[in-house]
């Protein structure tokens, strides 16, 4: 069947399932962020395994997604940038299918880790490493959406749109200008044929599920490359992870995740310090947002009301993405906290350009 414009359409040559999965989790941000996490999860799993059947390295046997993606960063098949992107949708896709939940924002940052993947994917296996995917194109708000969840579909958008020509624009704005038009009887006219439209493309995303086993069979039994063909597909990689491009909305999500898996109180939204989070005894807890004589640090991570570390404030708006200096600041507080904490304001360890935090303790 013919698909409408996506994020993943750039895919179809190296396999139309992905494009299918991508398309799903666009539709299904709308009114079920649980299920389009599922579907990127499963876009995930789609896109190592696919990793594995090209270089020779898929398992005869039926292998997790964790195992194998830990195997494709050993073989350096997959860069750390690359793997934090798809550790997350694997993290955030299992939560969504234990009835953890699944918020609208977690789905909406998924879509951009998943894009990101994606693009580097065709960089990499494509034989494409100067190509231009373009401006995510953001899917329609939910008509629950929080203040800042429009708020950033709204600068997607703008970012879209300029993006485009004046003529393109001019088309995009009259598309969406006739569909708030639209009568009650033609809307749900239009909504049945959509649904319509995206209840075939389910079924043959799940029909492909049967097929796709033999798929990735063939090519694993095809001619595998040689040695040389393999260190081209890692330099490659290499490079084109360094392209990887996220926006602080879902930089932040991955190191709150990272912060997480380590044992610290994370959670970008809610420990902020303008929002009123405070080191607490007791609490190992990675405070978003403090205040220093240099700006704000991305995190003050505090052992009850000391802190030990933090990450240096971003040197642009947006932050710098995974396996970068922030990535390797979180490595390094980390370390930080396995002996006895500096005293009082001692030096954080991790201090890169900023002074120790003057304002919250007690």
């Amino acid at each position: 069947m013919q698909l409408g414009p996506s994020n993943f359409a750039f895919l179809t040559p190296h396999d139309i399932q992905l494009v299918r999965l991508g398309a799903l989790a666009e539709r299904y941000f709308h009114d079920d962020p649980n299920t389009c996490l599922i579907k990127l999860r499963q876009f995930g799993e789609l896109l190592a395994q696919l990793i594995a059947a090209k270089t020779g390295l898929l398992q005869p046997v039926e292998e997790s997604q964790a195992d194998l993606l830990r195997r494709l960063k050993f073989e350096r098949l997959l860069p750390s940038q690359v793997a934090d992107l798809v550790h997350e949708i694997r993290i955030l896709g299992n939560r969504a299918s234990h009835g953890a939940g699944g918020t609208a924002a977690e789905a909406l940052n998924a879509l951009k880790y998943a894009r990101q993947a994606g693009v580097w994917f065709h960089r990499t296996y494509g034989k494409d490493p100067k190509f231009v995917a373009g401006p995510f194109q953001p899917p329609a708000a939910p008509q629950d959406a929080a203040a800042p969840l429009r708020a950033e579909l709204d600068r997607l958008r703008a970012e879209l749109l300029a993006s485009k020509s004046a003529a393109e624009r001019a088309q995009l704005i009259a598309d969406e200008n006739a569909r708030a038009r639209q009568s009650a009887e033609e809307r749900a006219r239009q909504e049945a044929d959509d649904r319509a439209t995206w209840e075939q493309l389910a079924q043959d995303a799940e029909r492909e599920k049967q097929a796709l086993s033999a798929r990735l069979a063939a090519l694993q039994q095809a001619p595998q490359p040689a040695a040389a063909n393999i260190l081209e597909f890692i330099q490659t990689g290499e490079e084109a992870a360094k392209q990887i491009d996220l926006d602080e909305a879902a930089t932040r999500q991955i190191v709150d995740q990272q912060l997480r898996d380590r044992g610290w109180d994370a959670d970008t939204t809610t420990l902020r310090y303008a929002a009123g989070a405070r080191p607490t005894k007791g609490r190992a807890m990675a405070i978003a947002e403090w205040p220093t004589e240099h700006g704000p640090a991305d995190y003050a991570l505090f052992v009850g009301l000391t802190c030990v570390a933090w990450l240096r404030p971003s040197a642009t708006a947006k932050m710098s993405p995974p396996q970068s200096t922030n990535r390797n600041g979180t490595r390094a507080a980390f370390r930080s906290t396995r002996g006895k904490p500096p005293a009082g304001y001692g030096k954080p360890f991790a201090c890169r350009s900023c002074s120790p935090p003057t304002a919250g303790l007690t």
